[in-house]
């Protein structure tokens, strides 16, 4: 596992109208499942495999990061994606506390993926096969969303 610069602290299981009381609300993380694994992408900026995530764009609800996030990450679209919570997790250099909202989707199939600048690459990941690299923050994730 890789550690970046932020660390768990907790996944809160908070309903999505709940969201808003805790502060500063981060970008969103997006989880798919597929056949029972998980779709993850290889960040080429961070030279690991994480989830695709990332940052709310003005106007933007949580949720529609979280489909626009797997998109552009990953090429694929779904409909709608459900809430499942929020993960907490705080800055390892300043200490500042963050949470992100996590919302997931499962689908039959995976669609065509294009390489962009950020991703090399896309797999589905049964948690169990040696891949190299892997985000440490975004493995816990697993244990809270199947």
């Amino acid at each position: 596992m890789k550690k970046n610069c932020y660390a768990f602290l907790d996944f809160l299981s908070v309903h999505e109208e709940e969201m808003n009381e805790y502060s500063p609300l981060a970008g969103s993380f997006a989880v798919l499942i597929c056949s029972g694994k998980y779709l993850i992408c290889y960040n080429t900026w961070r030279e690991q495999w994480e989830l695709p995530a990332g940052q709310r764009e003005e106007h933007e609800t949580p949720k529609q990061c979280a489909i626009r996030e797997l998109y552009e990450e990953t090429g694929q679209t779904v409909p709608d994606m459900e809430f499942r919570g929020l993960l907490k997790l705080k800055n390892r250099s300043n200490g500042h506390v963050k949470f992100n909202p996590v919302y997931a989707a499962h689908i039959k199939k995976l669609q065509a993926f294009r390489e962009n600048d950020e991703t090399s690459g896309i797999m589905l990941w049964d948690l169990h096969e040696t891949i190299g690299s892997f985000d440490a923050v975004d493995f816990h994730l697993f244990t809270y969303v199947k």
